[in-house]
């Protein structure tokens, strides 16, 4: 297995690992992404005068005072709070993108991976399949070689006979004459004795 592989894996595990927790996670988000916005609105903190008095220009002037007198620390980490809740928001999003490509990567991987292993069984089939034929011609040549030799052989054989019924022929043409020329001269000789010339 190769590391793309492996590490698809690993990816793939602690993906089913986060998600049992993650109908807990994106409700927490929720709840925060409420608090931060909620968060980014005025709080208008009433005290005991503009309650009992609003319109009185005292009360009005302790209110405001009250308001403005918010915290300046409270006001930033509302603030930092925020631009971390966006930022948040920005990374949630930049994750869920490179997991949709990292999953289609890894299903491109798993179908490239499914092709090489088709492709790699074929192979071995034509290359057994190439050894068959290649065993099948050397047979095929040896029992040519074979044949070759046993014609070569049966012509020097069949050489070898016709020169031995050629002198055979011309020994048997040579006894017939003999033959011949002996039966001759006896019947001469037989024609003498009886005197018939």
């Amino acid at each position: 297995m190769d590391w793309l592989a492996t590490y698809s894996q690993a990816l793939e595990e602690r993906d089913d690992r986060e998600h049992v927790y993650k109908d807990c996670i994106e409700s927490y988000t929720k709840l925060a992404d409420y608090a931060a916005a909620a968060w980014n609105i005025p709080i208008q903190v009433p005290n005991e005068e503009t309650a009992t008095d609003p319109a009185t220009p005292k009360a009005r002037s302790k209110g405001k005072a009250t308001v403005e007198s918010e915290p300046l620390t409270l006001t930033a980490l509302r603030s930092d709070l925020a631009s971390t809740q966006k930022a948040r928001a920005a990374l949630q999003s930049q994750l869920a993108d490179l997991t949709t490509q990292l999953d289609n990567l890894s299903s491109q991987q798993r179908l490239s991976q499914q092709q090489l292993t088709i492709l790699t069984k074929q192979k071995q089939d034509v290359d057994r399949k190439l050894r068959d034929r290649d065993e099948e011609l050397r047979g095929k040549s040896k029992l040519v070689e074979q044949a070759h030799d046993e014609m070569a052989a049966l012509g020097f054989q069949l050489s070898v006979a016709e020169v031995r019924s050629e002198r055979l022929e011309k020994e048997n043409k040579e006894l017939v004459e003999r033959w011949m020329r002996r039966m001759g001269e006896e019947a001469e000789k037989v024609n003498r004795d009886s005197k018939w010339e």
